[in-house]
């Protein structure tokens, strides 16, 4: 698969990411990237991510056959909706972003279910910005596809094969089922990260070591980024945090009992499941 014209709106970590697999694997012939911070688009067109930069949607999307919507969830579906108005009539829209059922809701009826399809790849860091991409971010990561029940199957079928293009694996959930997985996977950890981080007492921050550095490393994500995220996912956010809570529960009452027994249990079933997921990333 490859397009003539590829528009990134968004060229940061994982827009930027993109153009520069795009390019690693020749599967287009000309990339544009859309951006509001020219300085930044430089530094994209230096990298090697974009062709050519524009901060005028109408200008980037002009002619593309596949427009990728990098930008923060609450500007998703205007950006593409500008870009529709000039891209080819069979181009492929999508976007990248984080929850889904917010966008899919904002997408019906104002972009072609032959043309939109929601994405959502799990990949990225708690750094931000085209400085930091990376060419092979998504070699064998999980791309979640979520079509509705409207969406066109042969743009299923173009879009399956784009994300397989770029190396990726493709899971398809509907938007409600994307929602609540990923509150779970990935956004009540970085709400554990950021607690852990508050939790410890300024004074005692010259104690802390690798372990707290570890388990606190996406605390430092951008915040107001994930005040959106939490924002557009508060439901299932707030339900995988009540489920954590009970968990912590679990640990108290072990300790106020001194069961040591059940202490063991506890960290016993963390290192069991954190073994298996480890083991699959490393053979995959």
């Amino acid at each position: 698969m490859a397009f003539e014209r590829v528009c990134i709106i968004g060229v940061g970590l994982l827009g930027g990411s993109i153009g520069l697999a795009l390019h690693r694997k020749r599967l287009a012939q000309r990339v544009v990237g859309v951006g509001r911070t020219i300085s930044k688009l430089d530094t994209a067109i230096r990298r090697g991510a974009i062709d050519e930069a524009t901060d005028d949607i109408l200008v980037g999307a002009k002619d593309a056959d596949l427009v990728i919507a990098c930008v923060p969830i609450q500007s998703i579906v205007g950006a593409l909706e500008t870009a529709a108005q000039v891209a080819k009539p069979d181009a492929m829209l999508t976007d990248v972003g984080s929850t889904k059922q917010t966008i899919v809701r904002a997408a019906a009826g104002r972009l072609s279910d032959k043309q939109f399809l929601g994405s959502h790849p799990i990949a990225g860091g708690h750094h931000s910005g085209v400085e930091h991409a990376v060419g092979t971010l998504l070699d064998s990561a999980m791309v979640v596809l979520t079509p509705t029940s409207a969406t066109c199957p042969e743009l299923l079928n173009r879009m399956v094969g784009f994300w397989e293009s770029m190396g990726s694996k493709i899971s398809l959930l509907d938007p409600e089922a994307h929602d609540q997985a990923l509150a779970i996977s990935s956004h009540l950890p970085h709400m554990v990260a950021s607690a852990l981080s508050i939790s410890t007492p300024h004074e005692l921050l010259q104690f802390v070591g690798k372990g707290w550095m570890d388990s606190t490393r996406i605390a430092g994500s951008n915040p107001q980024l994930w005040r959106q995220i939490l924002e557009e996912n508060h439901g299932p956010a707030l339900h995988a945090m009540k489920k954590f809570a009970t968990i912590c529960e679990s640990w108290i009452d072990a300790l106020e009992r001194s069961d040591f027994d059940r202490v063991e249990e506890l960290l016993q079933a963390g290192k069991t499941t954190r073994e298996s997921v480890a083991s699959r990333h490393t053979s995959g």
